[in-house]
């Protein structure tokens, strides 16, 4: 045997031994290098886990809303079907879990991912007398670091935090859209459970806190690897996201929310200041009034001039001026770049890089639903609707042709994304159901205030019926509001009403709104007159 041929047999041999040898030692690496258990989830009460049986589709779809659509029964047929897709995705955690809580699954891997559940939970609030969906967050809180950190994702079987070489603990790879305060308020809304709000609030006092670690002085933002954008085209030059420099100011701004709500004056008055503040900062740094855009802040020290739908954040934190509002709004609506067939693509069609395919220009339910949520508290509700009717009706369309949803889909046409996941419930059931509640029939509810707002741009026949709210499992309210189809949306609204429990039913259509207090004692039927 010559040396050459010595050297390929020896490599051959010993090569699954030095790999496997390597890869023991990344592990025990790894290992050594996560926190022991009783460091993890110090700011959270809940330490065992407590939890009910899965609950079968087949058993409680009679529980769950019924929404009412006339004008478009397949929007019924979509809403069923994604209730079915997510019962399976309900899950109990495994024996070998540090999990607490049963949580929904996000379909995508092994791990659970927090912004993935956080968006879930918006949808599961419609059952959370089913199945308490915003309980599934309790194993983030369970596994919190010590130093308030929470981690993008978490294996399922073991409990371990991040993924080597991707999403560590303590590296801008981790961070995955800190939208928990905004998942929990969602659910507070829905049940007005005031004990979950003040357990959940150190903790997410500490998250914020954490941020710290990826701040980065000499430019006073914070350190972005992906934030959760993995292909975009914007990663390559982007050292801070204008998406993770606005949701500091949202998060703040949610914190003074929740601390209002728990009688935390002082804090509330902490937390707005320092979100104004750093909305000001922002301001000054990262908008280009010429372009009248927000942008990235790149490597290289300057402003990137790249688009992206991460500048939307700054919708949801409040950020921009009325001008500077309705720039943004001019490239939502620009057919060229934003406005695409459906809308809204993570990646204008006319930047650089846009290709149409994940996070280089697909339409994601997440990152839609932030826009539609950031134009609502800008008061621009005709364009919200607009853009979550368009969502709604491409999304339902692909389910007529395919069965199910998906993890995205493409913006140029009405199709499933080219690289996408099936039965994405997952944070696509947002569309099939929240879509259809809050933005089709156009319900909202409040139930800290026990009222629903719900406005009314429909001519046919629309409602609901058996929505809950309000309280826990069966003791929650149950309530049926069907509008009668009419011929103009300038004609008065004839409604039927029932429920359980007292509330304040607020109706807004294009040409008046009127607050009722429903009492609840009969079936009621109320004539709302539209002033033209």
């Amino acid at each position: 045997m010559n040396f050459m041929s010595f050297k390929r047999t020896f490599t051959t041999a010993i090569s699954p031994l030095i790999y496997l040898t390597l890869a023991c030692t990344l592990f025990s690496a790894a290992l050594s290098a996560l926190p022991a258990p009783t460091e993890l989830g110090q700011f959270y009460v809940k330490k065992q886990y407590s939890g009910q049986a899965i609950p079968s589709f087949s058993q409680n779809k009679h529980r769950l809303p019924k929404p009412i659509f006339d004008a478009k029964p397949e929007y019924i047929d979509f809403y069923y079907r994604a209730w079915q897709i997510g019962f399976e995705h309900f899950k109990k955690p495994q024996a070998s879990s540090p999990f607490v809580s049963n949580f929904i699954d996000e379909a995508f891997n092994d791990n659970i991912f927090l912004w993935d559940m956080s968006f879930s939970t918006m949808w599961g609030n419609y059952a959370h007398h089913i199945f308490p969906s915003i309980d599934g967050l309790d194993n983030f809180y369970r596994l919190q670091m010590s130093d308030g950190e929470i981690v993008r994702e978490v294996g399922e079987k073991d409990g371990h935090l991040g993924v080597i070489g991707w999403s560590e603990p303590g590296t801008a790879g981790n961070l995955n859209h800190p939208i928990l305060p905004w998942a929990e308020l969602e659910s507070y809304k829905i049940t007005n459970n005031k004990k979950r709000l003040a357990e959940v609030y150190l903790p997410l006092v500490k998250y914020r806190e954490s941020f710290s670690k990826i701040y980065h002085p000499a430019s006073g933002l914070y350190l972005t690897d992906k934030a959760a954008m993995d292909d975009s085209p914007r990663n390559k030059e982007m050292l801070a996201g204008i998406d993770v420099a606005a949701e500091m100011v949202i998060f703040d701004r949610w914190l003074a929310e929740m601390a209002t709500e728990l009688g935390k004056d002082s804090e509330a008055k902490h937390y707005l200041a320092r979100a104004d503040d750093y909305a000001t900062f922002i301001n000054d740094k990262l908008w280009h009034e010429e372009s009248g855009f927000y942008y990235d802040w790149g490597k290289d020290n300057k402003l990137m001039t790249m688009r992206t739908i991460a500048a939307f954040w700054t919708l949801l934190a409040k950020i921009p001026n009325d001008k500077q509002l309705a720039r943004l709004i001019e490239h939502l609506n620009d057919p060229k770049s934003f406005n695409t067939k459906h809308r809204v693509p993570t990646h204008p069609a006319d930047e650089v890089g846009f290709n149409g395919d994940y996070w280089a220009g697909a339409v994601w339910v997440p990152t839609n639903t932030m826009v539609i949520q950031g134009l609502e508290v800008n008061n621009e509700f005709a364009l919200a609707r607009e853009i979550a009717m368009n969502h709604l009706d491409s999304t339902t369309q692909v389910f007529v042709e395919t069965n199910t949803a998906w993890e995205n889909y493409t913006p140029l046409e009405i199709k499933q994304g080219r690289k996408a996941k099936a039965d994405f419930i997952g944070w696509s059931g947002l569309a099939p159901i929240n879509y259809l509640i809050k933005h089709a029939i156009g319900l909202r509810i409040n139930a800290p205030k026990n009222e629903i707002t719900w406005r009314i741009n429909e001519l046919g026949r629309h409602g609901i019926q058996g929505l809950r709210f309000n309280g826990q499992g069966e003791a929650m309210n149950s309530v049926d509001l069907i509008a009668k189809k009419r011929k103009e949306l300038s004609d008065d609204i004839h409604i039927n009403i029932q429920c359980r429990q007292a509330f304040t039913l607020n109706i807004i259509s294009p040409f008046a709104q009127q607050s009722y207090q429903i009492n609840c004692q009969n079936k009621t039927e109320i004539v709302f007159i539209n002033n033209k």
